[in-house]
């Protein structure tokens, strides 16, 4: 196939098909501006702090980089590209390796780019790379849109290339159906982890609640109770609040996807977050039933209306006691508590069993994010594409991996006898204001496609966050969501289906919880058999029919 092939009709015809799955279901927004992100200068070093090492000669002269510099542009979700110019250790990647990176800014929210994605590819306007949806790199990289990254990659980058050959499933999740590499995936850091159970100790301390005391689901509800009996004078509390997704209890109440030889069970299509099955969700539904009926969880929340701000303030403010959300938030919470409560005291909680007191292995994404493929535009110029694998390939390299996972030795972390130690504290380095240098090593954000160190991903936590990690992220304790290849043809009918029935079972839960439906087996039989009649089970057999393709 000609490097150079225009596929503006083929695609058109397969946009206006529907046949990309998973990637526009709208309208696709306006292309963000050309303008590349302004870069932040280095601050200067503090009094008393070690001096950022000044930069090391670049191309050959860097351990694991194989190129000679570079530059090129790359279009990415804004908020990406503010982590990155914030980002002490990446500024020392461009440093040694004399590679600069132009960013484009997109949307604001990730889902809102593979739109932008759609339009740009098809008015030929796309960035050298940019950060795609598998399902995007693939239909598109087989319409002649992006480079086949393979052939780069044999000659360019030796250490992505080792890493294909030490991982096999990876390399066979992401090469399309003519055999060839359009996107590079990042690995997933919240597979390392599952959602915590976290809660104001100083609120359990003066309600009389001990924390050890709640082991099972009615454990938690009772201290529940206790706490709203407690505070049922403070304005609008509810103990258990959270943010945006309400249906977050699925591990608790045995409900949630699964994926082994036997079958596919629940949504497991495009890594529906908070992935469930709504035909086994009975007991979840009539639980929190019960502790929306008792004032337990906040209605707004269970509505759908309550966003990540509100749910900040109403625990920052006093009006809620126990979330379960992603496992640095404690810490982010006690950043601030202490301004809103002197006694402020946010701790975790240990995982809590099911409703007979079985535990549970606690859900987690897959080990690879599908949503993250980096490809490379095939209208950019050889050399170009060969400047963007041998960055990215730095990063698979011994000296970028530590650079990306520790930093730079002496500054950001120390080699001791016992292993690697930050010198730097997560807390102090998350309370640095947006726009100004710090060090961070967040893995679960996007900042380069690199392997995660575990090590270093629970290291660089609040101490207290440091120690919850060790405790409870063990493979005993999560269950991995597993990556499942679909072809073109099972993307696009699992696309149109999943979107209407995801909200369809969503909807029917919260009028189950609500009481705008009475909640009994027959009305939730009825639930169930019109899941199946909109296509719920067609979707299992697709799912399945997947699964056995990939790992059969």
């Amino acid at each position: 196939m000609n490097k150079k092939k225009v596929v503006s009709l083929l695609l058109a015809t397969m946009m206006l098909g529907g046949v990309l799955a998973g990637c526009a279901t709208t309208a696709a927004a306006p292309a963000a501006s050309a303008e590349p992100a302004k870069e932040e200068a280095a601050a200067p070093a503090a009094e008393g702090e070690a001096a950022a090492p000044a930069a090391e000669a670049s191309g050959s002269g860097t351990p694991g980089y194989e190129g000679d510099g570079g530059e090129f542009s790359m279009y990415l979700r804004s908020t990406f590209i503010d982590w990155i110019n914030d980002l002490e250790w990446y500024k020392v990647a461009e440093e040694r390796t004399g590679v600069h990176v132009n960013y484009q800014r997109g949307a604001d929210e990730e889902d809102a780019t593979y739109p932008e994605i759609d339009q740009m590819v098809l008015s030929g306007t796309l960035t050298d790379c940019a950060l795609a949806k598998q399902d995007q790199a693939n239909v598109y990289g087989m319409q002649g849109a992006f480079y086949n990254l393979k052939p780069l990659i044999e000659q360019y980058a030796p250490h992505i290339q080792a890493y294909l050959a030490d991982h096999p499933d990876y390399e066979k999740l992401i090469t399309a159906e003519d055999g060839a590499i359009y996107g590079l995936l990042t690995e997933n850091a919240n597979a390392l982890k599952s959602s915590i159970w976290f809660y104001r100790a100083d609120h359990f301390e003066k309600a009389g609640v001990d924390p050890a005391s709640i082991k099972n689901v009615d454990d938690l509800t009772d201290a529940l109770r206790t706490l709203k009996e407690y505070y049922k004078d403070v304005p609008n509390y509810y103990p258990l609040n959270g943010r945006e997704e309400v249906f977050r209890f699925i591990t608790l109440f045995n409900c949630g996807n699964s994926a082994d030889d036997s079958g596919v069970k629940g949504f497991y299509y495009n890594n529906v977050e908070w992935g469930f099955d709504p035909t086994a969700a009975y007991d979840m539904v009539e639980t929190m039933k019960l502790w929306y009926d008792e004032g337990l969880i906040n209605p707004e929340w269970v509505a759908g209306a309550f966003s990540e701000g509100d749910w900040e303030g109403a625990m920052w403010e006093g009006r809620g006691s126990i979330s379960y959300d992603f496992y640095t938030r404690p810490a982010t919470f006690n950043l601030a508590g202490k301004d809103y409560d002197p006694d402020y005291n946010m701790q975790i909680l240990d995982f809590i069993a099911d409703k007979d007191g079985n535990p549970v292995r606690q859900q987690t994404p897959t080990l690879y994010n599908e949503k993250r493929a980096t490809v490379i535009n095939i209208n950019a110029s050889e050399e170009t594409a060969k400047d963007i694998i041998q960055w990215i390939d730095y990063f698979y390299s011994e000296e970028g991996q530590t650079l990306a996972n520790w930093g730079v030795e002496g500054v950001s972390y120390e080699e001791t006898p016992e292993g690697r130690k930050f010198l730097v504290s997560y807390n102090d380095e998350l309370a640095k204001p947006d726009g100004t240098m710090e060090w961070t090593f967040l893995s679960d954000r996007f900042t380069v496609c690199k392997p995660v160190e575990a090590e270093a991903f629970f290291s660089f936590n609040d101490p207290a966050v440091a120690e919850a990690s060790v405790r409870l992220f063990t493979e005993e304790n999560l269950r991995h969501g597993v990556n499942i290849i679909y072809n073109e043809e099972e993307a696009t009918e699992l696309a149109t289906l999943t979107a209407s029935l995801v909200d369809m079972s969503k909807a029917g839960m919260v009028s189950f919880i609500t009481g705008k439906t009475e909640l009994n087996e027959e009305n939730w039989q009825k639930y169930v058999d019109d899941l199946k009649a909109a296509g719920y089970d067609r979707v299992i057999e697709l799912q399945t029919e997947a699964y056995n393709n990939t790992y059969k």
